[in-house]
Formats: C-alpha cells, structure tokens, sequence
C-alpha cells in the first residue's frame, strides 16, 4: 500500500513538473520572439494556465492521496481484528477440547465413587469460569474477546493469568481498537516477564477499575525492572529482551497519551512490577 502511494505521488510530480515546464517554455519562447518584450496580457495568460493546470491536478492527487491513506488505515484495523479472531477460534477450539477431557474425568471420578476428587476436580475447573464471567463484565466485546485470546495463551505458557473487573467502562472515551493495543501490550509485557520464570512465580493479574478521577488498566506480575531502564523500556525499538523488537510499549504509551492519560511503573524486588494506564474520566473525544 506504502508503495502504491509513492507512485501515484511520483506520478503526480512528474506530470505537474511537465506542465510547470511546458508553460514555461511557451513564455519564454514569446519572450525571445518578442525581442524580450511581451504584453501584460501573455503574462497574465501564463500565470493563469499555470494556476488552473497545476491546481486541479494538486486537489486530485490529494484527494486520492488521502483515501488511499484512509484505505491503509482500515486494512491494519482489519488485520488486527482477523489475527485476534484466528486466536480466539484456536482458543475456542483448544478450551473445547479441554471440556471433554474434564467432564470424562469427572465422570470417572463419580463412577468409581470418588466424589471428593471430582468436588476438588470441579472446584479447581471453577476458577476459569470466574475469570471468564470477570470478562463478561467488560461490556466491551472487541476487549472481551482480547481478553479470552490472552487467558488461552496465558494456559499455553502455563501462566496464571486473573483478571478483576470492578468499573463500569461504559463510559470510557476511548477506541476499541486503542483499548485494546494498550491493554493487550500490557499483557504481553507481563507475560514476556514471567514466561521464563518458574511455574510457582509464572502469575500475572490484570486489574480494571476506576477512581474519582481516572479508568485504570494495571497489571501486577513477578519480577524486577532496573530503576535505569523504567523510562528506556517506553522508547521505540529498546528491549531488554535479546530477539525483541521492543515497540510495544512505545506504542502503547503512545496511544495512552494520545486519550490525555498516563503510564506509571513501579518495580521492587521483592513485590514484583506493576504497570498502570490511567484515563482520564473527563475524556470525551472517541
């Protein structure tokens, strides 16, 4: 697409430059013949064909500059929606797998008379049903389905991933599309911290609730961040990480601030990090 745009915009040049040059060296051909003397009027009829040439063909070069520009835009929109809906069939489809398997080990729990192995067994199940009934409280349906595209991952990497909703996002100004860069790149970063840890310390929560003053997105997982790299790890292309690009987290800055919001960081060793996105409640813009 990036490609197409340059060429209509060389095209563009070329055929303005060849009219600009053609004009002129009409002028300054009845400029020679004329001893170098030429009438107002010649003057004023090349200024013209220069104007209504060059104008019409600015506005529509423009014009298609800028549909095209709006065409690239909705193609990444729809990318991004088709590579979350791929993952969350793939989820579907893994989590319905799993569904079999524990109802047949329920079942033979019960048949063999172990019923207290099939109530821990179904207790142990119910906590990924809260988280999901957590999801639903979402009222956003392009985040909650992020969001079950992120806990099928999170049960891939064998990470315990919980999420607590406690805000009513109804009223949150922000785009989906947006919301969902910054929440989803949350996520990844604090699975990429924990991933490589052992499976006691594999946790990451992601918390939704809102003040007075702000919605807050936050995730809390394991794990330090030098005090030196806490403002570095937001720059364009800086990773910790070897093989990293290291863009998600200046995008999402990017976004967050775009909405008059902020990103903090906190870290200790001991308590582990904590990321927090915060909007502002008076926000109207969409």
């Amino acid at each position: 697409m990036m490609k197409n745009r340059n060429n209509l915009f060389t095209i563009f040049v070329i055929l303005l430059s060849a009219v600009v040059l053609a004009t002129l060296g009409y002028y300054f051909q009845c400029l020679a013949e004329s001893g170098g003397a030429v009438s107002p009027e010649l003057a004023v009829v090349v200024i013209n064909v220069l104007i209504f040439s060059t104008v019409p063909v600015l506005l529509v070069m423009s014009r298609k500059l800028f549909l095209l520009e709006r065409q690239e835009k909705l193609v990444k929109v729809q990318e991004l929606y088709m590579g979350h809906l791929q993952e969350l069939v793939r989820v579907t489809r893994a989590q319905r797998h799993d569904f079999v398997n524990h109802l047949q080990v329920v079942y033979a729990l019960l048949k063999t008379g172990k019923t207290e192995k099939a109530q821990r067994y179904i207790e142990n199940l119910y906590h990924d049903v809260r988280i999901s009934g957590e999801i639903l409280r979402v009222n956003i349906p392009e985040l909650a389905a992020l969001l079950l595209v992120k806990m099928g991952i999170a049960s891939l990497k064998n990470i315990s991933f919980t999420i607590e909703v406690d805000a009513n996002l109804n009223m949150l100004r922000v785009k989906a599309i947006d919301l969902n860069t910054v929440v989803g790149n949350l996520v990844d970063n604090a699975f990429e911290a924990v991933e490589s840890l052992t499976a006691d310390k594999r946790t990451v929560a992601l918390r939704i609730f809102e003040t007075g003053k702000h919605f807050v997105f936050q995730t809390v997982n394991p794990g330090f961040i030098e005090k030196e790299f806490r403002n570095k790890i937001f720059e364009p292309g800086f990773s910790t990480k070897a093989g990293n690009r290291g863009f998600g987290l200046a995008s999402m800055k990017s976004v967050v601030e775009k909405y008059g919001g902020k990103v903090l960081v906190s870290s200790f060793k001991d308590r582990g990090t904590k990321f927090t996105v915060l909007f502002p409640r008076q926000q109207r813009g969409r």
